[in-house]
């Protein structure tokens, strides 16, 4: 299985590692929220509004670090 990090936007920006065996479950999986918090990026934090109408823009295979 590998990893890949899915960049997602809306009106902040995110960036999760999740281990899947394709690109499309690893956007399943992200949209799912079937990712550990530590594994992401992003700039929601603190934020007083949502995720609204988040689309993937990216999906690349994740080095091992």
């Amino acid at each position: 299985m590998a990893k890949y990090k899915v960049h997602t936007k809306w009106v902040g920006y995110s960036a999760v590692v999740v281990e899947a065996s394709s690109p499309e479950e690893a956007e399943e999986k992200v949209f799912s929220g079937d990712y550990h918090g530590c594994d992401a990026e992003h700039t929601g934090f603190g934020l007083d509004y949502g995720y609204d109408h988040e689309q993937t823009i990216k999906i690349e295979e994740a080095d091992d670090e």
